[in-house]
């Protein structure tokens, strides 16, 4: 199955799934994709009607609203993820409230609030001046808009709510991201590929945009200096981002491989010893998921991460992972390869363990039966 085929159904197959006797969520996100769209619509929408107990749920884009007269006629509440405020949302919001149903809006990001604008932007490395600014601050207020137009708020960790509830008095529910059962089951197949282990430590940098160049940055020298030491160690990198200049000298211990889907992307992390999560220490990038470490754990992948506020609250260190600070990687490195290829198996063993219960569609389901269940 190719992943577009997870989200591929028709505008009548979707509206059959908002199923009566149940409350009926509609999620609308303004297209599909691999990120928000997938995170914070797909995998609850499937969620919902693989294992929840009062739900059921659908997804919705913007196109559909061309030709669908009135969502509201067919759903209980609306989950609105990521859109920014415009006359075609405020129409929804209006026809949903004139039939006394509740409006969520869903943010995974810190793109709600005009504050932090420059800092986003910062941490994107973009060089937004002039209009370019005013066209992103107006996006930001934009979102903060319809954010603030909701009944209440879902997003995905207890950093971003708090900075939530800095700029509302509407409640605000944690719902973590998680995994599908489509990853799962590509997880399942990847681990049946066997173990691994050569010399060394092999790394991998998955990087889902060319933002995370500066991410990756902030540790690049340090995995060069371990390279240098650990002869028989390498360096996969997955993604958007351009191979450092420093790296050129490691030859084919160095490798890249193109941005994939999701479902692929699981046997690659299989293939490596250790993820590595590094992320720059600001604001933004605490807000940011804990998803690498749940994906690669799936395979019984490891991950070294950045000690941010989300990846403390996911990962035990010498338990279920490790982190470090921005300074510590090199002697994280040398502890982690000297452990032996026994205890990395041990790791992402528990690793795999633990996320298999917080991350799991079976969870997702009974987290927002308690929290949208209880709307109406």
């Amino acid at each position: 199955m190719t992943t577009h085929a997870l989200w591929s159904h028709s505008l009548a197959e979707r509206l059959e799934m908002l199923k009566s006797g149940t409350t009926r969520v509609a999620y609308i996100a303004p297209k599909p994709e691999y990120g928000t769209f997938r995170y914070r619509c797909f995998n609850p929408v499937d969620a919902i009607n693989r294992y929840s107990t009062a739900l059921s749920a659908s997804y919705f884009f913007y196109s559909d609203l061309l030709t669908l007269d009135n969502l509201a006629d067919y759903a209980d509440i609306l989950v609105v993820s990521r859109c920014p405020h415009d006359a075609p949302l405020d129409r929804l919001y209006r026809r949903f409230r004139n039939q006394g149903k509740r409006v969520f809006f869903d943010i995974d990001d810190l793109v709600f609030d005009t504050r932090y604008a420059t800092l986003v932007a910062s941490n994107l490395g973009y060089l937004l001046e002039e209009e370019e600014l005013n066209q992103w601050t107006a996006f930001i207020s934009n979102i903060g808009s319809a954010l603030q137009a909701s009944d209440g708020v879902l997003t995905t960790n207890a950093y971003l709510a708090e900075r939530i509830s800095e700029t509302t008095s509407l409640p605000v529910f944690v719902v973590p991201n998680t995994f599908n059962d489509a990853q799962r089951k590509a997880s399942d197949d990847a681990l049946a590929s066997g173990e691994l282990q050569e010399q060394g430590l092999h790394l991998g940098y998955f990087s889902g945009s060319q933002s995370h160049s500066l991410d990756f940055a902030i540790v690049a020298r340090q995995v060069a200096a371990f390279l240098e030491e650990s002869p028989h160690s390498r360096l996969t990198i997955v993604g958007h981002l351009e191979v450092p200049a420093e790296f050129a000298r490691f030859g084919n211990r160095i490798a890249t491989r193109p941005f994939m889907d999701f479902l692929s992307m699981q046997t690659v992390l299989r293939g490596i010893d250790l993820n590595i999560v590094p992320l720059q220490d600001s604001p933004f990038t605490w807000s940011k998921s804990e998803l690498k470490y749940f994906e690669a754990a799936l395979v019984e992948t490891p991950t070294l991460a950045s000690r941010t506020p989300v990846f403390q609250a996911a990962i035990d260190p010498g338990v279920t992972g490790y982190l470090a600070d921005s300074s510590e990687w090199i002697e994280a490195l040398r502890h982690i390869e000297s452990q032996g290829s026994n205890e990395l198996r041990k790791i992402g063993k528990q690793a795999r363990a633990a996320v298999l219960g917080t991350y799991s569609p079976e969870a997702l389901a009974g987290m927002l039966d308690g929290i949208l269940g209880k709307q109406k």
